[in-house]
């Protein structure tokens, strides 16, 4: 240590400004290149995973939409866990078919019985299709017979969520 204070005090001011400087710049280059720098490459790669994985997500979304829901789709993204009882009663309400079932009963767990007198044929089928598109809810077993009125069923159904 004494021989660097004899060194620097044998410097003129014009040097040890110089030498001070360069040593205030190789202290900055190393708090980069051990600090910061790593940081940056980290953030960089970090940020290079997150855009290759927000790729793999959209392409996912995408082969889901084409697909659409699959079987056993537990009680579908507009169930949320409900009873198959009430998903059939919220959705035949809805479907304006509420009025046309006559029996509404579960057959276990994952299983419904259906009675639909004089329903309009149209609503009764958009409603089984949005049951097995946003329910993954099938039929498992369908009797259907005409009414006296045009356009109008009689039908007894089996619903499942296995089914699909």
């Amino acid at each position: 240590m004494d021989a660097l204070r004899n060194w620097v005090e044998q410097m003129s001011p014009r040097e040890r400004v110089m030498v001070g400087a360069a040593a205030a710049l190789l202290v900055l280059a190393i708090v980069y290149l051990a600090g910061f720098r790593p940081l940056l490459i980290s953030a960089e790669r970090n940020a290079a995973e997150v855009a290759e994985q927000q790729e793999l997500l959209d392409e996912l979304t995408q082969l889901a939409a084409r697909r659409g829901p699959q079987r056993g789709a537990a009680a579908g993204a507009g169930g949320g866990g409900q009873s198959l009882v009430l998903v059939v009663d919220r959705t035949t309400r809805d479907k304006g078919l509420g009025g046309y079932l006559k029996r509404n009963q579960p057959d276990g767990a994952d299983a419904i019985r259906l009675r639909f007198e004089d329903a309009p044929f149209d609503n009764l089928l958009s409603w089984l299709v949005e049951m097995q598109t946003n329910y993954g809810v099938g039929a498992i077993s369908a009797n259907i017979d005409t009414s006296r009125s045009p356009g109008r069923v009689n039908c007894n159904l089996v619903l499942s969520r296995a089914a699909g």
